[in-house]
């Protein structure tokens, strides 16, 4: 049975890929028959700045892209500073799923801004809402650097979560993906879903399925 929807926001920094994650997960929503809203990416993606995406999808046709405070779905992010950014966003029952990547911010390399005074994954761990926390460090691989092809890790943990069929989001990859990138992408693709099963083993966690 399918759901009636969800407010998405997908956050990072320039060049981790926002743009490729919005496009396949759009793809696997339409063939399922929802209606689909995406925001323009926000930020100065080029310079390694701030990026974000509002993603909707609907059994209804959606109005708008955008998504206000508090009635989003879900938080997926790549970076840790713009997760700790959009935390506020959530709803009392949003999910977060995260990185615990962090990209330093020019202004604090520079000294023209001072950096938070504490461990980032730490405050997002007090965070009250359902979260999913993906250690880079933890799942290093020879194939490829994980954290230049997080969004797609993250696109597999996300299917995992969500119980979505690996098969169906594999062939979106391959079908999007240019044909020299098919073959990483689809092993980051495999290990977030693998990553996923692990952890919610491990945690006695129950997928969310709805």
């Amino acid at each position: 049975m399918q759901d009636s929807g969800k407010n998405i926001i997908i956050a990072g920094v320039g060049g981790q890929g926002i743009l490729l994650f919005s496009n396949l997960l759009s793809k696997f929503y339409l063939k399922r028959g929802y209606h689909v809203k995406i925001s323009d990416v926000i930020g100065l993606g080029q310079r390694g700045g701030g990026v974000e995406s509002h993603f909707r999808y609907s059994a209804k046709p959606v109005l708008s892209p955008f998504i206000k405070a508090g009635d989003v779905d879900y938080v997926i992010s790549f970076e840790q500073t713009e997760t700790l950014r959009h935390l506020h966003a959530l709803k009392e029952d949003g999910v977060l799923l995260t990185s615990t990547y962090e990209l330093t911010s020019t202004s604090v390399n520079a000294r023209l801004q001072k950096d938070l005074p504490e461990c980032k994954t730490e405050m997002i761990k007090r965070s009250e809402n359902t979260k999913f926390i993906i250690e880079p460090n933890a799942h290093k691989n020879l194939d490829f650097d994980i954290n230049k092809m997080m969004n797609v890790v993250m696109l597999g943990y996300y299917a995992e979560l969500r119980n979505y069929p690996h098969d169906e989001m594999i062939q979106i990859v391959r079908e999007n993906v240019p044909a020299k990138f098919v073959e990483g992408n689809i092993k980051a693709y495999e290990m977030g879903s693998q990553i996923a099963r692990e952890e919610l083993v491990a945690e006695e966690c129950v997928a969310i399925r709805c």
